[in-house]
């Protein structure tokens, strides 16, 4: 029985499935969404189809795997991956990955998870992707739980403490948990854990013991990366924006753009690694040192497990030449490799340069060659 205390941010029990399927029939979104993972079904036929699902479980094997399968197929040429056969099927972690793209880093990774015989993991989803009842809904029954944006100091800290107590409460039913190590996507490549994520998860538990308080929720980084980045093109727009302006206010409902901008995209390959938990021998080295200097310690073992475990693309190494003026990863890739990226490159640099002007255009050209090149100087630098 779920804590009353979590139902604001908790995602739906079993017995409330059946209600959101309901939901799902009479939602004209959710029911064309259905149909198109459910092909050569009529309307009576797809209803009848949902109503049959009773649990959260049987909505991810049977739906989310089929539309997580759909989109893998149509907009990827694979995905690889590593290290779920290190994962112990009666223990729970807490996923702590480099966020590439808003939905998929974590639906694929259920996927896998189910693959592998693993019960999938509860995602951590921000209040602010919430645009509509369906997004309500759906998340909820994909087992997501609401990250609450706050307005001011004071509601940070009890939001914080909030989700720590939930997070903690999860993995202590031994349910894992997927968050991303910052917040929101990593929009300029560089993929570094936010001292304050690391906080939090410590603001729960015995905080007179910090050591073993983080050593029970058996961090595990997870990195995921992709030949061709998600959504590079919005996401070097809105940092160069940040950059001229100092601020940059997104438009209403361009999250929802960038959700379905992402899954449509194509992407080349992806592959997620599961690196190593962070155990409490890991950690053992900080016990009687200052909170201070243990928490920017742990994130760095965050990021040094993500640089180490990130698979780099051709498309990585000719960024990286390109913006450093050299041949260094000369051998990573061909001219054919070349050719195709900069063609890629200078069609999205086409539709920046009509939008923005050419004085854009040296720095946003760094900008999106930044974000394949940062994670090679990440790799070579740790």
């Amino acid at each position: 029985m779920i804590p009353e205390q979590f139902e604001d941010i908790r995602s739906f029990k079993d017995e409330e499935i059946p209600g959101a399927m309901e939901f799902f029939v009479n939602d004209e979104t959710s029911l064309s969404v259905a149909k198109l993972v459910l092909p050569g079904m009529s309307d009576d036929e797809v209803k009848d189809f949902l109503r049959k699902i009773k649990t959260t479980e049987e909505f991810q094997r049977i739906m989310m795997t089929r539309f997580v399968k759909l989109i893998t197929s149509t907009t990827m040429k694979g995905v690889d991956t590593q290290g779920f056969d290190t994962l112990d099927k009666h223990k729970a972690y807490l996923f702590t990955g480099n966020h590439r793209d808003i939905t998929l880093d974590a639906f694929i990774l259920q996927m896998y998870m189910l693959d592998n015989g693993l019960e999938t993991c509860n995602i951590a989803f921000g209040d602010n992707l919430i645009l509509n009842k369906t997004i309500d809904v759906f998340s909820k029954a994909n087992k997501m739980f609401k990250v609450l944006r706050s307005q001011n100091v004071r509601e940070l800290a009890q939001n914080s403490q909030h989700l720590s107590d939930y997070i903690r409460y999860l993995i202590k039913e031994n349910k894992s948990v997927w968050i991303a190590q910052r917040n929101g996507r990593t929009k300029d490549g560089n993929d570094k854990t936010d001292h304050g994520l690391i906080n939090m998860f410590s603001m729960s538990g015995d905080r007179k013991d910090f050591v073993s308080n983080l050593a029970e929720l058996n961090i595990t980084p997870i990195a995921t990366s992709y030949e061709y980045e998600p959504c590079a093109m919005m996401k070097a727009r809105e940092s160069y924006l940040k950059e001229r302006d100092g601020v940059y206010v997104k438009k209403p409902m361009e999250d929802m753009d960038s959700i379905v901008s992402g899954l449509k995209k194509k992407k080349g390959t992806m592959n997620i690694a599961i690196c190593p938990t962070i155990t409490y021998d890991d950690l053992k080295q900080f016990e009687g040192a200052d909170k201070h200097e243990i928490v920017p310690a742990v994130a760095d073992m965050i990021d040094k497990s993500i640089y180490e475990h990130y698979r780099l693309y051709p498309n990585n190494y000719i960024a990286y030449d390109w913006l450093s003026g050299t041949s260094t990863f000369k051998k990573n890739y061909t001219q054919e490799d070349k050719d195709v990226f900069k063609a890629y490159c200078d069609k999205i640099f086409s539709k920046l340069y009509e939008e923005l002007g050419s004085e854009a255009e040296p720095r946003f050209t760094e900008i999106l060659l930044g974000i394949y090149a940062i994670p090679v100087q990440n790799k070579l630098h740790g």
